[in-house]
């Protein structure tokens, strides 16, 4: 969502998830062609809404009322859920995205749980919560609050991972793969995923998917990035093409994901790349 923003026009510095109030024709745009390229799988458009200051990004006074911030708060979060809605339809699904907004330190994850339980209260009739980009323990305060919000709703949980110095996979706080899946199941979380990465590629993605498999039961699911981006002028440029990420999915599939998308950079062509291949795995898993 925030490159495809890029790519519609936002500015640096402005609020992305604001852009469901002020823009919303752009923002239901991306969710359609994402639908159109094949897409069954939704997420709104609210990844930073936790550490959002709309006050900050929003010249325009709503009134006096100490609850200024908390009606904006409010209606971006229903906007964002009617968006994805209104493109994808019943048949499809609608995940609520809320990242781990880690502020540069092991302590920053989650570190204002009142404000989750308050954004998690207003995510609407999503299908399901997916917490994202997630890198230390401190998840598990996170899954835990949204249970006592939405009791029954499932808990997706998605990690991010980087190699340390001597090569080693694991997340900000040093942990492995398996120390979170090992734990997972018992967190409450209802699938268990990885995205995004700093220099982490498709095989450091397969071998992290693989390392689950090894100690958890759970579904399993991935959102690679189309590559490490580089600055290009005013825009970051992403290596990987539709074609590459797609030759790679029989090896994640295999690996043992039952849903597959993308992160940063993937476009709408690179999951119209992967519809074919997962039609095709889905065929010749169910004997068709």
């Amino acid at each position: 969502m925030g490159t495809e923003l890029q790519r519609a026009g936002i500015r640096e510095g402005e609020c992305y998830e604001l852009w469901n109030l002020t823009h919303p024709d752009r923002v239901r745009a991306i969710h359609q062609a994402y639908v159109d390229a094949g897409a069954e799988v939704l997420l709104t458009n609210t990844f930073q809404v936790v550490r959002t200051s709309l006050g900050r990004h929003d010249p325009t006074p709503w009134g006096p009322s100490p609850y200024d911030e908390t009606r904006k708060l409010i209606a971006l979060q229903w906007s964002a859920y009617a968006l994805c809605r209104s493109a994808c339809g019943p048949e499809r699904f609608v995940l609520a995205d809320i990242g781990s907004y880690l502020a540069g330190s092991r302590a920053g994850e989650f570190s204002d749980l009142s404000r989750l339980r308050r954004a998690v209260a207003w995510i609407g009739r999503t299908d399901a919560l997916l917490l994202e980009t997630c890198s230390t323990p401190r998840v598990r305060l996170a899954v835990r609050a949204a249970h006592k919000v939405y009791p029954g709703l499932p808990v997706l949980l998605s990690l991010t991972y980087l190699r340390d110095r001597s090569g080693r996979v694991q997340t900000i706080s040093g942990h492995s793969p398996e120390w979170f899946a090992e734990r997972a199941e018992q967190w409450g979380v209802a699938a268990l995923g990885v995205n995004c990465g700093r220099d982490i590629g498709m095989d450091d993605i397969i071998e992290i998917v693989r390392r689950y498999r090894a100690v958890t039961a759970l579904p399993l699911f991935a959102r690679p990035n189309a590559g490490t981006p580089k600055r290009k002028g005013k825009h970051w440029v992403y290596p990987h093409t539709p074609a590459t990420m797609a030759k790679r999915l029989p090896e994640l599939l295999e690996a043992g994901v039952c849903m597959v998308g993308g992160c940063c950079g993937t476009t709408p062509e690179h999951i119209a790349a992967f519809r074919p291949i997962i039609d095709r795995w889905n065929a010749r898993s169910s004997g068709g």
